[in-house]
């Protein structure tokens, strides 16, 4: 599935015209935010395919990756929200 998604976002980014292209790694490379989403999508995704492609017989390392995939992106919501008081 990662191998289908990674030829999808390449085709489609090699539509994208230059200037749009150039904008999205400069944006990795002066902003925090997007570097901390794609580091989050990367994480969930080797967690999921841990998961998913290893034969596990017991049911406790598939529950504590799941929870380590989800953990960084729960985090980000708690901390990014507006806090009121």
């Amino acid at each position: 599935m990662a191998v289908i998604w990674t030829l999808g976002a390449l085709l489609r980014y090699r539509r994208l015209r230059a200037g749009v292209r150039g904008n999205r790694r400069s944006l990795l490379r002066r902003r925090t935010w997007p570097r901390v989403v794609l580091a989050q999508a990367a994480w969930a995704m080797a967690c999921a395919l841990l998961i998913t492609q290893i034969p596990w017989t017991g049911r406790t390392v598939p529950q504590v990756l799941f929870w380590a995939g989800l953990l960084p992106t729960v985090a980000t919501v708690w901390f990014d929200r507006r806090k009121d008081g």
